[in-house]
């Protein structure tokens, strides 16, 4: 087989591609894939990257064995953006693509209990981490009987 020119300069520029989607994909942060994991289910988000750090640190430090392997999470954030994260789910091996269902879950459950993201009473007002407390009152005090 001899390869032409031409094909010599497609397979550069898609080795490109990749190299450069893969980069990308690497420079990206836990607290990204928990923003688009919330974006994905609740709607774009008005919430500081101070209050995702806080909710993703509570998260792990709550599980610690749901922690995805990030340069996973990462590539996994960047193919939710970009609208493949369906196809990037089918691609990756049966643990991988469970154990990132796994930490989507728990994300999912934790906001719903150290934010007020379900208080709210419009989607453009902004979310707050609470704490890791699931009780939202602040002047409740709580006695051991």
């Amino acid at each position: 087989m001899t390869l032409s020119r031409r094909r010599a300069l497609q397979l550069a520029a898609a080795t490109a591609a990749l190299a450069a989607a893969g980069g990308y994909a690497m420079t990206r942060r836990p607290e990204d894939l928990v923003r688009s994991v919330l974006e994905r289910h609740f709607g774009p988000l008005r919430m500081d990257e101070t209050e995702i750090e806080a909710l993703t640190a509570a998260s792990i430090a709550r599980r610690p064995w749901i922690e995805p392997p990030w340069k996973l999470a990462g590539a996994y954030a960047t193919a939710y953006q970009t609208g493949l994260d369906g196809q990037a789910m089918e691609v990756l091996p049966e643990e991988r693509a469970e154990r990132l269902e796994r930490f989507e879950r728990h994300i999912l459950g934790d906001a719903v209990q150290m934010t007020n993201i379900v208080l709210r009473t419009a989607p453009e007002e902004e979310v707050i981490f609470v704490g890791p407390s699931a009780c939202l009152n602040p002047y409740a005090t709580f006695e051991v009987a």
